[in-house]
């Protein structure tokens, strides 16, 4: 009964907040509740024992206690990988700073870094961290966090009690678990998909090749916005030349080959501002991690591969740094011939060769643009010392 009592009143904190005048500042209403959290607790459990209609209003699974579905489970594990990272880059990644991009950002106020107002110097230091770079590091661009809360994020983690703060990491876990199981309108619900529903909106929503050939198609996801599909993945056997044999073979090799989603999504931040979804980077982030369970006739699921046109700006990949997405090479695009002469892949274009997994090769980041690269490389390097 504790837990469903502290779960309906952090659902229902935000409405009371948003009912209070602006002189009532959050740490007033935190103190209120701390003196009298034992009323509030009896008043909560009373109305839970009335019958489910109390709990079903406050809880997004319709009365189904969330903590027995696999989504919340997911959030949960999702969670505990982001808080780590978080926790990560302030104890053991002493050759950076993150302080000044968590001040540029407005989360710290400036509160963390002693040299606060500072000039445009600090830029060239090869030890500070930029602002666009901690989605990264932290693996929070993968589920479609923006640059201001990963900094909010960090900052939280800084107090946290593992670091002699005074929050409790279970508290901060749960947090980051809430926010994945929320979403911008709801949850962003990703669910399995019939070949014909996801070739459909393909041909409808991708921009560049609205083809769909279903065979040898594994996995067909769709991410959900209020029962709306808004965006498609599609992943299966791969269709390039890969040969046979060496350190994956092609039983284990696992190709993303269409992600497809509607543009201009938004949803609300943290911070009460309008921001991209990002459904598409959630929904490739899932077929990465159906990697190991992938493998064909006895083989284990070794490399994930993809590609981006050397023109894109990749921004659903990039977001997958931290997962240990990176690219490896670049394929020149040639005249089509012979049976696979179709312009459907658009083989006379080039392409970056993105690649996960065990055996997936090391990265080259000068495939990148020059700006990227740094970012993308220290965020791999992260994942991997983590």
């Amino acid at each position: 009964m504790r837990e469903d009592v502290q779960r309906l009143l952090a659902r229902m904190r935000p409405q009371w907040r948003a009912t209070l005048p602006s002189s009532v500042t959050e740490e007033d209403l935190d103190d209120f509740l701390r003196r009298n959290e034992a009323q509030v607790s009896s008043l909560l459990e009373g109305r839970l024992r009335r019958g489910p209609r109390w709990f079903e209003r406050f809880n997004p699974a319709a009365g189904v206690p969330r903590t027995a579905t696999a989504a919340w489970l997911r959030a949960l594990a999702t969670a505990d990988v982001i808080f780590d990272n978080a926790l990560y880059l302030w104890e053991e990644v002493a050759n950076l700073d993150v302080r000044p991009a968590l001040d540029v950002l407005g989360s710290t106020r400036g509160e963390l870094h002693p040299d606060y107002p500072f000039d445009d110097e600090w830029w060239s230091d090869a030890d500070a961290v930029r602002p666009d770079e901690l989605a990264q590091l932290v693996g929070t661009a993968a589920v479609g966090w923006t640059d201001e809360e990963t900094g909010d994020l960090l900052a939280d983690v800084a107090e946290a009690e593992s670091r002699g703060g005074y929050v409790a990491d279970d508290a901060l876990r749960r947090q980051i678990a809430e926010r994945l199981w929320q979403g911008p309108y709801g949850r962003l619900e990703l669910v399995g998909i019939d070949k014909e529903t996801a070739c459909a909106f393909i041909e409808a929503h991708h921009a560049t090749l609205p083809y769909c050939n279903p065979r040898g198609m594994m996995y067909a996801l769709g991410a959900r916005l209020g029962g709306e599909y808004v965006a498609v993945a599609t992943a299966g056997t791969p269709s390039g030349r890969w040969g046979q044999g060496g350190e994956c073979p092609i039983d284990g090799i696992l190709e993303l080959t269409r992600i497809a989603s509607v543009g201009g999504l938004t949803r609300i931040d943290r911070r009460g501002r309008e921001v991209p979804v990002n459904a598409s980077s959630a929904l490739a982030a899932r077929v990465v991690d159906l990697l190991p369970h992938s493998g064909r006739r006895g083989a284990e699921g070794c490399r994930f591969v993809t590609y981006s046109l050397v023109h894109e700006r990749a921004s659903t990949y990039l977001a997958l740094v931290s997962k240990g997405l990176r690219p490896v090479a670049k394929r020149r695009g040639k005249a089509p011939s012979g049976a696979r002469g179709s312009l459907a892949s658009l083989p006379h274009v080039d392409k970056i060769v993105w690649e996960a997994g065990p055996a997936a090769r090391p990265p080259d980041w000068t495939l990148l643009p020059e700006a990227k690269r740094s970012g993308a490389a220290r965020a791999f390097a992260a994942r991997r010392a983590a």
